[in-house]
């Protein structure tokens, strides 16, 4: 049926651009009052009008193209989840493949688990555009919803665009008791004065996640699962570990971020003063109709909810010269509030007001770029440190490179410091260093050699869950989940090797991407696979006389064996275990994507090889991966 929908959409498509009315869409089109499509009508601005642009990023245009990078950034996250392990069903948790760090002195996300669906600060897309810009995205699901992305932008005048995204999305999942939901909504706004000397962005953000936890299979149903019995082919006959667990994330945000300029001489040096403002709410919960055995006994109703309250204010100064470059000093006043189970009277929490200062370079000279940042905690103990320095050479030839350091402290996170549950075996208050992280960086891309990244890393002080002890709850072997936290205060040395390129054949490609990773440590708390690789073979070519581009082809994806970290519900992290390796096994997608005018067409087989290769695959130790599946979906941009 998937598959009758997908090309019923494609047939009206090409019957359309081939009637024999010359223009028989237009006019329908004209007689309800729509106009053309704006990249069809040459007096319309060209599509490199269109900016996109986050607030600490380079500037962009709307891209309406079909490449394979396309492909691999049409998901629930709209990214390259490459170093991602997705879980069966969408809008659940990743399991990550590689160690990853955010370049900020701020403490660490908590509850890990929603980190990657968590739209932040720099996240948010600020617009320019000539004209009002649409863009609608669909993509089936597992079972029983619809993921749906929608965006709306425009301006009011030149000076003044504003920006109107909502995501949302439904799945009920193959398993029992995982069916997940997500509304994000979006609002930003940006605006310049006409001589340019004051600029505004603001945006407000409030995203809602719920996740129907069931804990993962049960010992005895990973059995029945691995046996390939045409029984629990269906899914949902498995047995998993909960059936009455619903974890709820909220967030909201308001962000506003203006900038004066002071005054300009004529040889473009200039100094402006600039406010960053910031008010963030962050709830995370778990709900469970009765107390569960795999966490231990519970004094009360199982209704945990940590809630975090940030405000920050940062001021700051900018030069642009140039003798001196850009130059900028910022100060940051950081005010957070964390509390947790806040449904008890008695709750536990603790508040704090910490400032930093700042200073950032960045200069252009003998064609490089240098920059550079200093940041350093003037009070307080949760607020850290940060030296950055970058070497880029800025030429667009045919090779370039970039050699960076990092030297980083942060906090962990602030659910490693204090939790409490009602459960009463999950509870901790910790006095915890500070995590540190010394990262040395060289990337190379070359027409000839593709696309070489090495990152060499010291970790200090890494903050990690694991297991109270192994005591088995049931004759089923059944351990139980009950997490306490560990700090290893000894150095982890982390070693990440990637290499991107592809090659072309005429109308035939192959794209490849590989990591290679290697962890010297003496116990085994960071866990990665040594190799991650992906390949994909496909066919491009214009068809019906130019009107459609397609690709067509084949993905593998593949990662090695290793103790994968276990999905915690309880906590909305991962804790360690070294009991059970996951990985080994291939996974083989087919794909047939399409471009009609500023349409792009998906078409996905995933996983084709599931009930040949066994069932051996898993995300996490007791979590399968996805079976064979066919998903279909569209984006369409509007330029008027």
């Amino acid at each position: 049926m998937k598959f009758y929908y997908f090309f019923l959409i494609i047939i009206f498509s090409v019957n359309i651009t081939f009637c024999q009315d010359s223009n028989p869409i237009d006019s329908f089109t004209n007689s309800i009052g729509f106009k053309k499509d704006s990249l069809s009508n040459k007096n319309l601005p060209s599509i490199k009008k269109y900016l996109i642009f986050k607030n600490y990023s380079d500037t962009t245009y709307i891209d309406t193209s079909l490449t394979i990078k396309k492909l691999y950034k049409f998901n629930f996250l709209r990214k390259d989840n490459l170093e991602k392990l997705k879980f069966s069903n969408l809008g659940q948790t990743y399991n990550s493949l590689t160690f990853d760090f955010e370049n900020s002195s701020l403490p660490a996300f908590s509850f890990s688990s929603k980190k990657d669906i968590y739209l932040n600060s720099n996240d948010v897309n600020y617009y320019n555009i000539p004209t009002p810009l649409t863009e609608l995205l669909f993509k089936s699901v597992m079972k029983q919803g619809q993921f749906t992305d929608v965006l709306f932008s425009t301006n009011t005048s030149e000076n003044f665009n504003f920006s109107i995204g909502f995501k949302g999305m439904r799945s009920l999942g193959n398993y029992q008791n995982i069916l997940s939901g997500l509304k994000q909504f979006v609002f930003s706004t940006n605006y310049k004065s006409k001589n340019n000397n004051y600029r505004l962005r603001t945006h407000y953000v409030s995203q809602n996640l719920e996740n129907r936890e069931n804990g993962g299979l049960t010992n005895a149903s990973i059995i029945n699962f691995e046996s390939e019995d045409n029984l629990f082919t269906e899914r949902s006959k498995l047995s998993v570990k909960f059936e009455n667990a619903t974890s709820y994330f909220l967030n909201k945000r308001y962000f506003f971020d203006q900038n004066i300029l002071l005054f300009k001489l004529k040889n473009s040096n200039s100094f402006s003063l600039g406010h960053v403002f910031e008010y963030e709410t962050m709830y995370n919960s778990f709900e469970q109709a009765d107390s569960s055995d795999y966490y231990g006994p519970a004094s009360n109703k199982i209704n945990d909810k940590t809630e975090l309250k940030t405000v920050s204010n940062t001021f700051y100064t900018s030069l642009k010269s140039k003798f001196f470059g850009d130059v900028m000093v910022s100060y940051l006043n950081y005010n957070y509030n964390y509390k947790t189970n806040t449904l008890r009277t008695n709750h536990e929490g603790f508040k704090e007001n910490e400032n930093s200062i700042s200073l950032a370079l960045k200069k252009s000279i003998f064609n490089h770029d240098i920059s550079g940042k200093f940041s350093k905690n003037l009070f307080g103990n949760r607020l850290g440190d940060l030296i950055n320095f970058t070497l880029d050479s800025n030429n667009e030839s045919e090779f370039n490179y970039t050699l960076g350091l990092d030297i980083l402290s942060k906090h962990s996170g602030f659910h490693f410091e204090l939790f409490d549950s009602a459960y009463e075996k999950v509870s901790w208050s910790n006095d915890l260093k500070l995590l540190k992280i010394q990262n040395l960086f060289f990337k190379i891309n070359s027409n000839l050699f593709g696309s070489l990244s090495l990152d060499y890393r010291l970790i200090d002080n890494l903050a990690y869950f694991e297991l109270l002890n192994n005591d088995t709850i049931n004759n089923e072997g059944e351990v139980n989940l009950i997490p306490k936290v560990n700090q290893y205060e000894n150095t982890v040395k982390y070693l990440k090797f990637k290499w991107q390129k592809e090659f072309r054949f005429g109308k035939f490609a192959l794209d490849n991407s590989v990591i290679y990773q290697s962890v010297s440590q003496g116990q085994k708390i960071l866990n990665l696979p040594n190799l991650i690789t992906r390949n994909t073979f496909y066919y491009s070519n214009n068809v019906f006389k130019r009107a459609m581009f397609i690709q067509t082809g084949f993905t593998f994806n593949y990662f090695s064996k290793y103790f994968a970290n276990e999905y915690n519900p309880l906590i909305s992290s991962f804790h360690i275990q070294s009991e059970q390796k996951i990985g080994g096994f291939p996974m083989l997608d087919f794909f047939v994507n399409a471009k009609i005018k500023q349409t792009r067409l998906y078409l996905k087989a995933e996983h084709i090889n599931s009930s040949i290769t066994g069932n051996s695959f898993y995300s996490s130790p007791s979590y399968p991966y996805r079976d064979f599946l066919i998903r279909f979906g569209l984006v369409w941009n509007f330029f008027n």
